[in-house]
């Protein structure tokens, strides 16, 4: 078994190694997007409730909670991936302050009460359609008013957003675009 493995950045569990079976379909987030992604939102994470979906190893939201967000649901359709999350869970006592769900993203939002201050959207590239989740987050209502959302696309995928959604931020860093829309 080929494993590798991405490091939490900053906080309480910085230099934390989330070890990881490598696979061709899965891109973690690299630190420099991460560095980039939470010096933008470095005074919003505290005591957020926060929503990784497609975590793949789980980063974005083992970064969130290393900085203080109050919640994270981790939401990964992977038996694997999903089963690695809720072993760094247990190892970083974040018992209390996660949820974990082996879904696909789309069926999990159908059915989720819950509301989010900040939603991390790193899908794998060339499996969405950014119009299409960005649409079904909407219609099943799950950012708080104030909310914002993380999105990760490949340099070159054209996003059309609704005239109410706005880019807030964003940067291209090396084939990734980083973006945090409202």
């Amino acid at each position: 078994m080929n494993t590798t493995s991405i490091r939490i950045i900053g906080g309480r569990n910085k230099s934390y190694r989330i070890v990881f079976k490598a696979s061709p379909n899965l891109r973690p987030t690299s630190d420099r997007a991460k560095e980039t992604l939470f010096s933008w939102l470095q005074f919003e994470m505290q005591d957020k409730a926060c929503l990784d979906l497609f975590s793949g190893t789980g980063s974005l939201g083992f970064e969130a909670l290393s900085r203080g967000a109050a919640h994270v649901t981790f939401v990964e359709k992977d038996k694997g991936l999903f089963k690695n999350i809720l072993k760094n869970i247990r190892k970083l006592e974040y018992e209390t302050k996660t949820e974990i769900a082996c879904s696909a993203a789309i069926k999990w939002m159908q059915n989720n009460k819950r509301k989010f201050d900040i939603i991390f959207l790193d899908p794998p590239f060339d499996q969405v359609n950014y119009e299409s989740l960005l649409s079904n987050i909407k219609m099943q209502d799950i950012l708080a008013t104030d909310g914002k959302i993380y999105l990760e696309t490949d340099k070159r995928a054209e996003i059309m957003l609704s005239q109410k959604q706005k880019v807030l931020k964003d940067k291209t860093i090396g084939d990734v675009r980083l973006m945090i829309l409202q």
